[in-house]
């Protein structure tokens, strides 16, 4: 290896460990101030500028300037503006709901999914109602309509659609694909089953509460 490479190499290696630090510090600030989206916006900013610098810094302005421009378009939404990148494409029929809300509700169906097959005599139904009663904060992926007490059936239905391959959303059908392999890894493994699926519903909660933070 040459002096120029090894230079290189020490440069890109710096660059990299300027980024982790700046993006760790971006999300790890004020974590007693919530997740709603307003805190979320901020945090992000600050990472994607991060990224920016990391190009920048290895010669790739162009590149760099793109994403400091992302960054700036996300700041700019707590001030109330709307960057064009922003702005929803109009559609015919009625607006689907965006991808992390359902990415949140596959992982309401793997946690489901995994409880079932942990082997302590939970069926179905009795998976969900556990689930809505550990983690009301579950209705809040479901919006306004749903209450509580309707909360086990919406749980139900979120599994069955994804179970029959019907939910149109990309992201949310990967993860579900994907979590329900590793699922079948665990078969016959009670205690990482129900590990995997606190863990799955857990997060769905942490999501829901930044996609519909409480008023």
């Amino acid at each position: 290896m040459t002096r120029s490479d090894t230079t290189s190499e020490l440069k890109v290696s710096a660059a990299y460990a300027k980024l982790l630090g700046t993006v760790r510090r971006a999300f790890d600030q004020e974590p007693e101030y919530p997740r709603i989206p307003l805190n979320e916006r901020e945090r992000c900013a600050v990472a994607v500028a991060a990224v920016a610098q990391l190009f920048s810094t290895l010669g790739d302005r162009q590149v760099g300037n793109r994403f400091f421009n992302l960054a700036s378009a996300i700041s700019d939404l707590n001030s109330g503006t709307v960057h064009p990148l922003f702005q929803a494409v109009r559609t015919v029929n009625r607006r689907p709901d965006f991808s992390q809300l359902w990415r949140a509700r596959a992982r309401v169906a793997l946690g489901l999914e995994a409880l079932i097959r942990s082997g302590v005599k939970v069926d179905a139904t009795a998976a969900a109602e556990k689930a809505a009663k550990r983690f009301p904060l579950l209705a809040k992926l479901a919006g306004a309509k749903a209450s509580q007490s309707r909360l086990p059936a919406v749980l139900l239905g979120w599994r069955r659609e994804f179970r029959a391959g019907r939910v149109k959303n990309f992201e949310a059908t990967e993860l579900f694909e994907e979590g329900m392999r590793r699922i079948d890894r665990l078969t016959g493994q009670p205690a990482p089953l129900r590990e995997f699926s606190a863990n799955q519903l857990t997060e769905a909660v942490d999501e829901a509460r930044v996609l519909s933070p409480p008023s």
